[in-house]
């Protein structure tokens, strides 16, 4: 058991210095990232908004205002990519205008909409493991623009995630679709762990 442990303790130590463990990694990372669905990742984001409000609520004793503040800065990209993600799901989905598509055409829409889909899921993937694999240090850390006004990419962001919802509430009327496929489409993406 000692062996064991030990062998454990240094591979921790020497894990980053190692080509074959990243390898591993974005490998494991892009087969998650394909086979989940975007409610899992929004499940990763929930739980890091929850430990968000523990480092600034708790830890740093901030106010309610201060500590959702740092909830949106820190998760603002991944709601972002979560929301272009859901956009890119419900507009090129499968169920959605392909009878008219030739079979080359229908084959580059297979891979935009895989693209569109499992990159987005590997940045949040990959941001969550992060702050997991270093969470003292995350935790001792504030944003580093904390209180100090929005960004230009945090109002990209805002404006993302706003447009990304207006078009997919306005879905059935753009793609001619009607509420159920929209909601068939929603359900087969939000429901975590939905196959």
């Amino acid at each position: 058991m000692t062996q064991t442990l030990t062998a454990v303790r240094r591979f921790a130590h020497v894990h980053d210095d190692l080509p074959a463990f990243h390898a591993g990694y974005l490998v494991l990372t892009l087969l998650v990232a394909a086979l989940l669905n975007l409610g899992a990742f929004g499940l990763l984001i929930a739980a890091h908004m929850t430990l968000d409000f523990v480092k600034y609520r708790e830890y740093h004793k901030f106010s309610m205002k201060r500590t959702l503040e740092g909830m949106v800065r820190e998760s603002l990209v991944d709601v972002t990519l979560l929301s272009v993600g859901l956009l890119f799901a419900v507009y090129i989905h499968h169920t959605i205008g392909l009878a008219g598509m030739s079979g080359l055409l229908r084959a580059e829409v297979s891979l935009v909409s895989a693209a569109a889909m499992v990159l987005p899921k590997v940045k949040v993937l990959h941001n969550f493991l992060k702050v997991i694999s270093h969470l003292r240090h995350y935790i001792d850390q504030v944003h580093p623009r904390f209180c100090q006004g929005w960004s230009n990419l945090d109002h990209f962001c805002f404006f993302a995630i706003e447009f990304s919802l207006i078009l997919i509430a306005a879905a059935p009327l753009i793609l001619g679709m009607d509420t159920k496929t929209l909601f068939f489409v929603l359900q087969s993406q939000l429901i975590p762990f939905h196959f």
